[in-house]
């Protein structure tokens, strides 16, 4: 309705408008139209007189024919030497144009005849004697044309602006009836059911593409509605299994009214509370990671340091051969951030791995990315299943059996901490059976960086391969 009464409003103007431009048209049409006959009559008759006086003139142009109502010669004394078609003794005009000379005439009214008249003077000289020839037409019939054409355009003015309202209405009502079945499917859309869609036109315009977009932004809602209550429900079940251990213990020494002996706290209780207390800040950070971004403390950091330390706390671990391929790399990141995703890396390839590990550094030409390999020669993971291994509590079914396989936040972290670098973490089937992750990520360097900002290269290698 609103749209329906400010298109008509405009309309109405436009219409106003035009209505106003073209009285205004057809009254300096008929104005000119009334000169123009006037003025050509008064022309020719003086041409005549200047070439041999008043009984030298043409009867047919001294005779009031269409657009010439009045014609009067009249001499430089004021005397009424012609007049037609009455014979009137006193002159419309006692203007004096002089010889050659022509001047309007406006709003005159003679004697005896309603009305208004206009028209033109032309002085004219014949044997030393001054004429002035006047030619006047009524202007009654001109106004009452422009009267009659403003009433008609004032009667279909109101009948026009009804007509054109309807059909506003009902056209804009059309191309917004689109809108309303979309604004009633997305009243009914809840946050319980998100699987509904908004109906798309088939016009293929603005609409179309609104519903497109909405339609768009239901399948990320939905998407996203889908992956917070498998990860609320995966959290839950994955923190049930620590805290049953923890309450059935307490229970077991609140009921027999026992104290709970030192092994019992070592073995079971603390490994359970810590594992707990690291799975909620797992998903404390991954809550960040969702809402902001994993916050950084961004500096110069030596990535070799940070893979270099990875490899020497394997190695102290016995769980496998290490073989380690380590390049001077100096990156701007987080040092805490970049050493927990190389973490989480190697850990999940100690937790496949059969007999060796294997990790690799190298930098792209351009020094503006770094990439770190960890390999393992474990079963590797399947093609379809190497997307959803970054998804949170995620694991092969294989590492379901296991005892402490983890809660499955590694890999996310690790791939969260990547992006927030710049980069990313793909796997692979290594070389020689086994899975191959790679993290990559940018150095924040490029290759116009001031040599003097970047950390001396000149770094011993560790050892390619050493016996654990």
């Amino acid at each position: 309705m609103r749209s329906t009464i400010v298109a008509t409003i405009i309309v109405a103007m436009a219409v106003v408008a035009g209505a106003v431009i073209m009285l205004f048209m057809l009254h300096r049409q008929q104005d000119s139209q009334m000169y123009k006959s006037t003025g050509n009559r008064s022309y020719e008759i003086a041409h005549q007189i200047d070439d041999g006086g008043i009984e030298n003139v043409d009867p047919e142009l001294l005779r009031p024919t269409t657009g010439i109502d009045v014609i009067q010669i009249v001499d430089n004394s004021g005397t009424v030497l012609f007049s037609a078609p009455r014979g009137d003794k006193a002159a419309i005009s006692d203007i004096k144009p002089g010889w050659w000379n022509t001047q309007r005439v406006d709003g005159v009214e003679i004697p005896g005849r309603s009305g208004t008249y206009c028209g033109q003077v032309t002085g004219a000289q014949y044997e030393g004697i001054d004429y002035n020839v006047i030619t006047a037409v009524s202007t009654q019939p001109y106004f009452s044309g422009l009267r009659g054409t403003a009433i008609i355009l004032a009667i279909e003015f109101p009948v026009v602006i009804l007509i054109a309202g309807a059909g506003i209405y009902f056209f804009v009502g059309r191309a917004l009836k689109p809108v309303e079945r979309i604004t009633r499917q997305v009243s009914a859309i809840t946050s319980s059911d998100l699987s509904r869609r908004v109906p798309v036109p088939s016009t293929d315009d603005e609409l179309t593409t609104l519903a497109v977009t909405m339609n768009d932004m239901l399948d990320r809602l939905e998407r996203s509605r889908v992956s917070q209550l498998q990860f609320v429900g995966d959290a839950s079940h994955e923190l049930r299994s620590p805290l049953t251990t923890l309450v059935g213990i307490l229970d077991l020494a609140d009921d027999t009214d026992s104290p709970i002996d030192v092994d019992t706290v070592r073995t079971i209780l603390l490994p359970e509370a810590q594992r707990m207390r690291t799975m909620v800040a797992d998903l404390l950070l991954l809550a960040r990671a969702d809402e902001r971004g994993i916050p950084l403390t961004v500096d110069e950091v030596d990535l070799d340091d940070i893979v270099g330390a990875e490899v020497k706390r394997l190695r102290s671990l016995g769980l496998a051969k290490v073989v380690a391929d380590v390049t001077p790399i100096r990156v701007i990141g987080d040092s805490d951030k970049l050493s927990r995703a190389i973490r989480n890396l190697t850990d999940n390839a100690a937790h496949h791995a059969t007999s060796t590990i294997t990790l690799q550094m190298t930098q792209n030409t351009d020094l503006s990315a770094a990439t770190v390999r960890v390999i393992d020669d474990g079963p590797g993971v399947p093609e379809k299943l190497r997307d959803k291994i970054f998804d949170r509590f995620y694991r092969l079914d294989s590492d379901r059996g296991r005892h402490q396989a983890g809660s499955g936040l590694g890999l996310p972290i690790a791939a969260e901490i990547a992006r927030a670098h710049g980069g990313t973490i793909t796997v692979s089937d290594a070389p020689g059976g086994g899975a191959c992750f790679t993290m990559t990520i940018s150095t924040g360097f490029s290759e116009d960086a001031d040599p003097g900002t970047i950390a001396e290269r000149e770094r011993p290698v560790l050892e390619a391969a050493v016996e654990p």
